[in-house]
């Protein structure tokens, strides 16, 4: 492998790296938002039953899709 692949391949694991962060920091203002719609007494009494029900739902499920990535990495 010489300099320039290797130049190549820093790049391509920098923009990876960064491109990670970047759905780290979107994944959790999703939680955030989800979590004020569950709370009463932020964004949770303007809605409905439904959606704070449905807001839980995707809440639980990031939480599990989180936990089976980290238990898968480690």
């Amino acid at each position: 492998m010489d300099d320039k692949e290797r130049q190549t391949l820093r790049e391509h694991i920098v923009w990876l790296g960064s491109q990670l962060d970047q759905e780290r920091r979107q994944n959790q203002q999703t939680v955030v938002f989800i979590k004020r719609l569950l709370d009463p007494d932020d964004l949770g009494h303007a809605v409905s039953n439904e959606i704070r029900k449905l807001a839980y739902q995707l809440l639980i499920e990031n939480h599990h899709i989180e936990r089976a990535s980290w238990q898968q990495n480690n």
